[in-house]
């Protein structure tokens, strides 16, 4: 049977852990090792920071489309399935919504309609439902590319993308106030509007599961993403 080997002096003992350290480091595979170990104590001494939505994001947030509206249908139909939403003086197909995504200018066959106000709640109940079934659309590719993520990654990214929505929230804001004298621009933004300040709600909610760790968030995820279909 082995002896354990004496050490007498500090000095020699520190000289010893300075050895073996050194012969650990020089096996194969030890760097890449050692730097998978910092970044995982890294990534627990990372705070992450959960942003506070303000008081106009939650009022805009909870103004849904009720269940008792008339074109709750439109809005049920166009979240699950593509197709047109046929009007007294048009048909609108994906493409336009697609259009109507973002900051003006918006396509001119909608905004010059003479029925534009008339139809407005289904445009917007249609528009909702096709904003809902691509954000489910994005939302699972990237769940799927993100689960191998590691919790600074994602910390990283839901941040990002916190920022860049709370940009877009603002500017239209400031698209709503500019295009006040046309109302169907000042009603595509306001709509746009909304949605960001769903989004906003949501990425707060997630970076909160964070908090608890990767696998609370995907959970989290998951179940918002069910709760569509």
């Amino acid at each position: 049977m082995s002896r354990k080997t004496k050490y007498y002096t500090q000095e020699q003992r520190k000289a010893a852990r300075r050895k073996q350290r050194t012969q650990r480091s020089l096996e194969p595979g030890a760097k890449e090792a050692r730097r998978k170990e910092n970044r995982k104590a890294y990534a627990k001494r990372k705070v992450i920071v959960i942003p506070e939505p303000s008081e106009v994001v939650r009022a805009l947030s909870s103004m849904e489309i009720s269940e008792d509206s008339l074109y709750e249908h439109l809005y049920v139909h166009h979240s699950i399935t593509p197709g047109p939403l046929k009007l007294s003086g048009t048909t609108l197909t994906d493409a336009d919504f697609q259009n109507m995504m973002g900051h003006p200018p918006y396509p001119s066959h909608i905004t010059g309609l003479s029925s534009f106000e008339k139809d407005w709640p289904k445009i917007s109940a249609a528009f909702h439902g096709y904003a809902t079934r691509s954000f489910v659309s994005e939302q699972a590719q990237w769940i799927d590319e993100a689960v191998a993520r590691d919790r600074a990654a994602l910390s990283s990214e839901l941040t990002k993308s916190c920022r860049n929505l709370v940009e877009e929230w603002e500017q239209f804001g400031v698209d709503v106030r500019e295009h006040a004298d046309h109302l169907p621009t000042e009603f595509i933004a306001f709509q746009n509007r909304l949605w960001t300040s769903r989004r906003l709600m949501w990425l707060a909610e997630d970076l909160r599961c964070l908090v608890e760790g990767t696998e609370a968030l995907f959970v989290a995820l998951r179940a918002r993403l069910s709760h569509f279909k």
